[in-house]
């Protein structure tokens, strides 16, 4: 086995900003938007012999909503008719 190479890093002081005080929790509530859909979203639903820890992992952090990689304004879901839907997504930020 390969041991271990030693590295050292070197801090770039220019990239430091000495005014920065730390990251701040903001309680502010998030924006929700709502938008009527041609056909409500198909959700995963269990049944109820299918609450174990497999299915909980498999099925709790299922995402309706699909990023767009190559246009970040779009999202994907599929609807209960078995369709795929596009949603383009454009926000405003008020100043």
């Amino acid at each position: 086995m390969e041991a271990a190479a030693h590295c050292s890093l070197r801090v770039q002081r220019l990239l430091l900003d000495p005014k920065f005080e730390g990251y701040k929790l903001s309680l502010e509530p998030l924006a929700c938007y709502q938008v009527p859909l041609e056909s409500p979203v198909a959700e995963v639903r269990l049944r109820d012999e299918q609450y174990t820890l497999e299915h909980m992992r498999a099925f709790g952090m299922y995402n309706y909503l699909h990023l767009d990689s190559w246009h970040q304004d779009n999202v994907y879901y599929v609807d209960q008719l078995g369709r795929v839907m596009n949603l383009s997504v454009t926000l405003v930020r008020l100043q």
